[in-house]
């Protein structure tokens, strides 16, 4: 329990040191910006370290971590002091404070006891995401190396692994902890952030009367956000049980959940007869998988499944700081002032940290960039137009933010100069559109609640107005449709791609757009009325067209010739669960306050806040089933279960991360299973190397190895030409000092890959079966011995360099 608390209490306390720095930015906020201020102090410790360790001001290792920590507490003791009402705004905010000091410690050990049943990191992405951890931890120099491809800088969006890493170091916790710790960090930095903001939100909407409806509504987005997941759990737990009724599963588009007819196979139930579960909840394997995979080829992930599944990714860390990003906008929404160039010369460090936090999205992860870095430029330019007449709002506002998109790049200029994306390109989707049940299933209660934000400007209005501003909102559907249609013709043929998306695609199309021509009306109408129901307006007016965008286009990347919208709708969907669960938590705060108030559009509440309950079903039979019923032993360490299941590789893991430097090279299998042909020779049986436990060594310790994943290496670097030939030539360098009747050629092999050590672990015994390794220990000496398990070094003088 030690490591806990003290990872607990370094996130706690990095955070109190944001105070100063989030009050403010939000000042006007209900909590003074708490709950926003773990987002807040993490990224600003983070880039610091970040900046200092490339300018080798700081050293490696816990050290530059703890001064990072500490320079960071000066800066924030300066802010405090030269600002005339932190004590004031301390004093007010002190009640919020510790609700939400307590929200995010019953959220972080809530996810820590729930993790403690399923802690190892292992399958799915978690190798990669703890590598990448490990990356940022070990690193003799910055920008971290790629530990799976040695001599080479990580190419990723890695900042959420540095800020980990941060936690890790400073509590002082094994980076196998701390990869568990981190998820609880995000889960609880994502409760307190969605509450601060929503809170603001509610109040600010609701005016005097919102102080009440704010905790309420706080409440209802940390279960929103956190706490829902697909209605198709509904469907599995009945079918589990053996009640399904054909039609209705059908018309739900869930009829994969149907026992397969005898002598049929397809899109049925295949599996074992009834009944299929021997608990209340669903026990077949992982059921819960399928939740995120009903709309076919893509992957519609949602909070609750990420956490539960543990996978440390970019998206799933990113929610704070995008949760962060939102309060930004609604915080600049709410002043009166012009910006302008000017206004930077008056607070400047209030845009150096502007800058640097929306800089970060991209460096945390790069998809959210355009989305929420837009969502804060459409707040500086609704400002500006309340303030000034359009022509000089427009200028202001292209003179505010240039300065501040400028430094937003340049600040984070040595990640961008090894950042090698893997998109090239928009196009349009011209395949099957998605099922209106899927659709439903997925996104139907949140959506809902999103469009409950359209209460407010049911009210009385101005006619003509509102007339007028239906019009304009057309157009933020004629645009995207128009650029399909030109890009269908250029890339595809138009009346086929007008057939391909089926009557069911269109369906689904017209509903989100007209949600979204909808949202946008109101946005407008409010925003031009100056009421402050507005901005839950336009997030969820932005959700819903994150949908509908999805629908029509995708970005083009590795998937491209499988699955081509995969990671399109994925990410993008991904980004409307965030911003649905803001917009709609407020959406049904107000809605029941207008429905006791005798406002009959508020009974709209009632339907979906049954829908809302209804995705209760995912995480209640979910969660069991990914813990076996909450059985078995407990622990934390993520690397436990290798401890337990194979304590000799668990050793001669702990001995390389102990006794060999950061910036050591090692060679390990590089996933390709070998045996001998009926000539002898050596021959690749199995080439599966991706998802597997290729490069373990590198991904546990921070050690470079020559080559891990493969296909990853595509994804983050390109699919070339160029890459792919030294990628093989990577995997054959590698497998010809394991297959080599020569043991000379492991020497030759380590003296031109400037490798210093060699593992013959578990995983190389398999991979390399029989006697198909040379004696090694004729030309290495064996640095390492455990059951059999071996860690041997070239001797002294033998080393080359890296290339």
């Amino acid at each position: 329990m030690g490591p806990v608390m003290a990872f607990w209490a370094v996130a706690l306390l990095i955070a109190a040191l944001a105070l100063p720095i989030a009050f403010t930015l939000f000042r006007r906020f209900p909590d003074a910006g708490a709950g926003l201020s773990f987002p807040l102090g993490l990224a600003l410790v983070g880039f610091g370290y970040f900046t200092l360790r490339v300018a080798s001001v700081l050293p490696a290792g816990r050290a530059g971590y703890v001064l990072a920590v500490a320079l960071f507490a000066l800066l924030s003791a300066t802010v405090a002091a030269r600002d005339r009402r932190f004590w004031a705004t301390l004093r007010r905010s002190l009640p919020a404070l510790m609700i939400t000091a307590g929200l995010f410690t019953l959220a972080f050990f809530a996810y820590v006891a729930f993790r403690s049943f399923r802690p190892d990191v292992a399958g799915t992405e978690q190798p990669m995401d703890f590598m990448y951890l490990n990356a940022t931890l070990e690193s003799p120099a910055y920008p971290p190396h790629d530990p799976w491809l040695a001599g080479q800088r990580a190419s990723y969006y890695y900042f959420g692994y540095l800020q980990v890493g941060v936690l890790t170091a400073v509590s002082g916790v094994k980076s196998s902890v701390g990869y568990n710790l981190g998820l609880a960090y995000t889960f609880a930095a994502a409760a307190t952030a969605i509450a601060s903001l929503v809170a603001a939100l509610t109040r600010c909407s609701l005016g005097r009367r919102g102080r009440r409806w704010a905790v309420p509504a706080a409440g209802v987005a940390v279960v929103m956000l956190l706490g829902i997941g697909s209605l198709s759990a509904v469907f599995e737990w009945a079918a589990a049980h053996g009640h399904y009724n054909r039609d209705v599963f059908e018309l739900m588009g869930v009829e994969w959940l149907i026992p397969c007819e005898p002598g049929v196979t397809g899109n049925c139930f295949s599996g074992p007869a009834d009944p299929r579960t021997t608990a209340w909840y669903p026990t077949e394997y992982w059921f819960w998988w399928r939740g995120t995979r009903i709309i076919p080829d893509t992957i519609t992930e949602f909070p609750f499944f990420s956490f539960m599944l543990g996978d440390l990714h970019p998206h799933v860390m990113a929610i704070p700081l995008v949760l962060l990003a939102l309060g930004l906008s609604a915080a600049t929404w709410r002043g009166r002032s012009l910006l302008r160039l000017q206004s930077h010369l008056r607070s400047p460090f209030t845009g150096v940290v502007l800058a640097l936090l929306l800089g970060a999205l991209a460096f945390q992860n790069a998809w959210d960039l355009l989305t929420f870095s837009g969502a804060f430029a459409l707040a500086v330019l609704v400002r500006n137009l309340r303030a000034a007449p359009p022509g000089r709002a427009l200028v202001a506002t292209a003179g505010y933010l240039g300065p501040l998109f400028a430094l937003a790049v340049v600040a984070y200029l040595p990640w961008y100069l090894d950042f090698s994306s893997q998109a090239s390109g928009l196009y349009p989707y011209a395949g099957r559109g998605t099922r209106p049940a899927h659709a439903f299933l997925q996104f139907g209660p949140l959506l809902l609640a999103g469009l409950l934000t359209l209460v407010p400007a049911a009210r009385p209005f101005d006619r003509d107005a509102a007339a007028r501003f239906v019009a304009h909102a057309a157009w933020v559907l004629l645009l995207p449709m128009a650029l399909w249609v030109a890009l269908t013709i250029y890339h595809h043929d138009l009346s086929e791609a007008l057939q391909a998306r089926r009557a069911g695609g269109w369906v689904t199309l017209g509903a989100y757009g007209a949600a979204t021509w909808a949202l946008v009306t109101a946005f407008l109408l409010l925003a031009w009325q100056r009421r402050a129901a507005a901005l839950p307006t336009g997030m969820a007016a932005a959700g819903a067209l994150l949908l509908f965008g999805a629908e029509l286009f995708l970005i083009r990347d590795v998937f491209f010739g499988g699955t081509p919208r995969l990671n399109t709708v994925f990410k993008l969907t991904y980004q409307a669960w965030v911003l649905l669960s803001v917009a709609g938590a407020v959406g049904l705060a107000t809605a029941i306050r207008d429905a006791r108030t005798g406002h009959a559009p508020g009974w709209l509440a009632v339907p979906v806040g049954a829908l809302l309950v209804a995705g209760l079903a995912y995480p209640l039979t979910a969660a069991p089933n990914r813990t076996e019923g909450f059985s078995g032993g407990t622990a934390i360490d993520g690397l436990a279960f290798l401890a337990r299941d194979d304590p000799s590789e668990y050793a001669l893991t702990r001995w390389v991360h102990d006794h060999t430097a950061p910036g050591d090279i090692i060679l390990e299998a590089t996933g390709r299973a070998w045996r001998r042909d009926e000539n002898g020779r050596p021959v690749i049986y199995d080439s599966r190397i991706d998802y597997t436990d290729a490069g373990r060594i590198a991904a546990r310790t921070g050690r470079q190895t020559l080559i891990g994943w493969y296909s990853h290496e595509i994804q983050w670097r390109g699919d070339t030409e160029a890459n792919r030939k030294e990628f093989n030539r990577r995997q054959d360098l590698v497998d010809s000092a394991y297959t080599s009747p020569d043991p000379l050629r492991a020497v030759e092999v380590m003296k031109e890959t400037g490798a210093r050590y060699l593992v013959v672990g578990r995983v190389e015994l398999s991979r390399y079966a029989g006697d198909i390794m040379p004696p090694f220990e004729t030309v290495l000496e064996i640095a390492f011995e455990s059951g059999g398990l071996r860690v041997y070094r070239l001797p002294e003088g033998g080393a080359g360099t890296a290339r």
